[in-house]
């Protein structure tokens, strides 16, 4: 749900000191990092981060993202002032998180660490089985990374975003899933032979 244009706060956008930028997303932390969540308006970003906010997890801004760039390889989001602790979900309306989560399920702004994009599943796309497929968003002059999530009705969405999040953190640690198998693959198949 577009909260900025339902209520058209496009010229009520908070002052912050730092010129900012704005996003179309859902910014949470999961695992103490920034993860935001953009598609295609009625995805169900929202939803997700519902989900992922009763799962523990951390609510920053729904809908509209405001970025400001606090060195030249950080991105710092926050909500707008107006839609702090707020999110809209359809059918549901505009949700108080914190009133409803308490306070350990907001918090205010935090470093932009992964972006994950909810994408439609397609039945005709190959997507990758062995390893994440890794892209990039750029805001400012800064690039993130980036996941692409295809979902569909069967999918846990929430529970796919936490594992996206603690795989590339594993990943930034230099421990990959695929890469040991194989290793030991290889070493299994020399000893047979």
């Amino acid at each position: 749900m577009y909260l900025s244009k339902i209520f058209n706060l496009n010229p009520l956008k908070s002052k912050v000191p730092q010129a900012t930028k704005h996003a179309h997303g859902v910014f949470v932390v999961i695992k103490g990092k920034g993860i935001l969540i953009v598609g295609k308006s009625g995805i169900g970003k929202s939803e997700v981060a519902l989900d992922l906010i009763y799962r523990g997890n951390k609510l920053i801004a729904d809908d509209s993202v405001e970025f400001f760039k606090q060195d030249e390889n950080t991105l710092i989001g926050q909500a707008p002032s107006l839609l702090a602790n707020v999110m809209g979900v359809r059918s549901l309306g505009i949700l108080d998180i914190k009133k409803l989560f308490g306070d350990k399920s907001i918090i205010k702004k935090e470093k932009l660490f992964l972006v994950v994009e909810l994408k439609s599943f397609q039945k005709k796309i190959l997507y990758p089985r062995l390893d994440m497929d890794i892209g990039s968003f750029k805001l400012f002059d800064i690039t993130v990374p980036k996941i692409e999530l295809p979902i569909d009705k069967t999918r846990h969405v929430s529970l796919l975003i936490e594992t996206v999040v603690k795989n590339y953190i594993l990943l930034n640690r230099g421990s990959n899933a695929t890469k040991n198998l194989s290793q030991k693959l290889n070493l299994q198949l020399s000893l047979d032979h």
